[in-house]
């Protein structure tokens, strides 16, 4: 099984919730003057040999068991249902992107609780299991404008090995059409090379390292020693952020790096006719 990698602040604009920190399960948003809303749901199944329970008692030390949780956004509107019939299709599809280092399963689960149910029942054939598994996807609606609405997949898990694995991806919708949107169609044409002098700037910066030193000597792996950015980005109130997972350029013991490049320093590269255009001073 396999993981592609694969906050900022909520305004209300299109998407409003009633709590933009850690809603509660099923908290419902407020309808947004474009019809659209949405309902955070959480779901949670557990099985093996011992699972603690509200009526059941165990040691941690003593536990044997397989878990699933999942936090995601539900979207809904009366005046677009087929674009939130859209959004919801691609968070599912995240939802249930398979996982590296799991057993392959035959059939792709088409629902959550499909997910779940082949989660537990692969823990419960590994004869050589002698610890427990979890798995945990959450998905945040992190920002919004009126025309882009950034979403953050999230993921912690054990399935066996040395550590657990982890990894987070940002995804950014445009919300006339539910399509995800590049940062090609966000900059000028030709971008490239001065978004990576900033996204260097921004990396050293989060790293804590010197303007001049070497990447390579500083513990990270880029091609040729030159620094390049990801497509994992997303838009919010202060700038483009980036993240690169564990392993992507960096040993796991580094963990990932996180980091924002201010619109101020990139305002000449964005496409002033696009979805970004009113961050264009």
């Amino acid at each position: 099984m396999r993981v592609p990698f694969l906050p900022m602040l909520l305004l209300a604009s299109v998407l409003s919730a009633c709590d933009s920190g850690n809603p509660v399960a099923n908290d419902t948003a407020n309808a947004s003057s474009l019809g659209i809303s949405y309902q955070m749901r959480e779901f949670k199944r557990q099985g093996g040999a011992k699972c603690p329970s509200a009526t059941i008692r165990i040691k941690p030390e003593d536990v044997l068991c397989a878990l699933v949780r999942f936090s995601y956004p539900e979207i809904s509107s009366d005046t677009k249902p087929e674009l939130a019939s859209k959004m919801n299709e691609l968070i599912k599809h995240q939802l249930l992107d398979t996982i590296d280092g799991a057993p392959s399963q035959t059939t792709v689960p088409q629902t959550i609780e499909a997910f779940a149910d082949n989660f537990i029942q692969d823990y419960q054939n590994d004869v050589n299991n002698f610890s427990s598994w979890e798995i945990e996807r959450k998905i945040k609606v992190v920002y919004n404008t009126n025309t882009l609405l950034t979403l953050l997949f999230e993921e912690f898990g054990f399935t066996g090995g040395a550590h657990p694995f982890n990894g987070s991806r940002f995804i950014v919708l445009n919300l006339a059409t539910g399509n995800p949107v590049t940062l090609d169609d966000l900059m000028n044409p030709g971008y490239e090379a001065a978004l990576n002098v900033e996204g260097e700037r921004a990396f050293r910066e989060a790293r804590q390292l010197a303007e001049h030193s070497s990447l390579e000597e500083d513990g990270f792996t880029f091609v040729n020693n030159a620094f390049v950015l990801n497509d994992n980005y997303g838009v919010n109130r202060d700038g483009l952020s980036f993240i690169f997972n564990s392993y992507e350029v960096a040993p796991y013991v580094m963990g990932p790096t996180e980091f924002t490049i201010p619109y101020e320093d990139i305002s000449s590269l964005i496409r002033t006719d696009g979805l970004l255009g009113s961050k264009v001073k």
